[in-house]
This record gives C-alpha cells, sequence and structure tokens, in this order.
C-alpha cells in the first residue's frame, strides 16, 4: 500500500509543475491529479481544492527555504559570518531550486495564498523571532547598525532578491552564482556598525 505521505508529496510536486507551465489560473485539479499519478478519490482525500494544494505548496517550499536559512546562521552565527551566509544561501537555494523560486516569486499574487495570511504569519513567526534575536544580539554587541528586521532583511536581500527576480525570469546576463562574492559582501557593508551612511543618520 502506498505511503500517504508519499502520494502527497506527488500532488505537490505535480501542482509546482502544472502551476509553472500554465499558471495557476489555467491550472486544474483533473490536470493535477494526472500528472500526479492520484485517484480523484485520493487527491479530494488530500486537499479540497486546487487553492488549498497551492497554499500547502507555498507552505511546504517556505518551511524548506526558512530551516536552510536558519542552519546557516547556527552554523556561522558570527556578525559578518552570518549576513554572508544568508546572502549565499539565498542565491544557491535558489539556484539549487529553480522551480521552487520561480513558484515563491510568483506565489503571493495567487489569491489563494495572498489569502491565507494566518497561515504565512504562523510560518513567518518562529522564523523571525529566531532572526530577530540574532540580529539584536549582534546590535547590542556593536557589530550591526541598530535597525529593525524590516530594514535589516531588506538591505540583506534586496539586490540579492532583485538579481534573482531576473535570472528566474530570464532577463539577467550575470550569473548569480558568480555573485555571490559580491553580493554577501555587499550586504555586511551595509549592515555593519560604521559602514555606509543610512537616511536619517
Amino acid at each position: 500500500m502506498r505511503n500517504p505521505g508519499s502520494r502527497k508529496e506527488d500532488v505537490l510536486k505535480a501542482a509546482l509543475e502544472c502551476f509553472l507551465e500554465a499558471g495557476f489560473e489555467g491550472t486544474t485539479m483533473a490536470a493535477i491529479r494526472a500528472r500526479s499519478g492520484a485517484s480523484t478519490g485520493s487527491i479530494y482525500h488530500l486537499f479540497e481544492s486546487k487553492d488549498a494544494i497551492a497554499t500547502a505548496l507555498y507552505l511546504e517550499v517556505l518551511e524548506e527555504y526558512h530551516e536552510g536559512a536558519l542552519r546557516e546562521l547556527q552554523r556561522l552565527p558570527g556578525a559578518k559570518e552570518g549576513v554572508e551566509a544568508l546572502v549565499r544561501f539565498h542565491l544557491e537555494w535558489a539556484l539549487a531550486h529553480p522551480k521552487q523560486a520561480r513558484f515563491l516569486l510568483v506565489a503571493r499574487r495567487i489569491s489563494a495564498i495572498s489569502g491565507s495570511e494566518p497561515g504565512i504569519r504562523d510560518q513567518n513567526r518562529g522564523t523571525f523571532g529566531r532572526l530577530r534575536e540574532w540580529l539584536q544580539g549582534h546590535v547590542q554587541a556593536g557589530a550591526i547598525e541598530p535597525m529593525s528586521l524590516d530594514v535589516f532583511l531588506a538591505i540583506v536581500y534586496s539586490p540579492a532578491q532583485e538579481l534573482l527576480r531576473e535570472w528566474l525570469t530570464g532577463r539577467a546576463k550575470s550569473d548569480p552564482k558568480a555573485s555571490i562574492s559580491v553580493l554577501s559582501r555587499a550586504a555586511w557593508r551595509g549592515v555593519e556598525r560604521g559602514g555606509a551612511p543610512r537616511p536619517g543618520k
């Protein structure tokens, strides 16, 4: 008898392929069922709708990404090493999982997912709590400029995310892998105490 967990993963994997090929609106439950090999009964036993599949897929991919980023901070807890590791992981994860990265890029525009904010907030709460503790520790130690987590994430991730956006949509001429070193160093220079001046400083 097939493991129900394995069947769920088959459905989510099939849904990812369908969403990327046909878009969310162009994807049907029948298409996901056919690609996954699931029976009509089994797919509806696992998920009540296409919306539920999209939300489950988003939360699963987001959890995988967050867990990897937090492992990097645990492995490299220093301020400079941690900031650079976050950028490096962000780029390397997307390069290793381009389909999942593309899905995350467009997922929040899907109404079914944007309408599931409570579940997304729950998913983010633990991750952001640990990031906030890490950031505050280094701010108090004098290694990082005082700033909110929102500002920190914007400074650290925005350049890498913009490059990834261009790469994932086929518009980038630069290789993200070749840009890891320069982007990670730039991220550290942007947040280190005594680094570049910020608006209002």
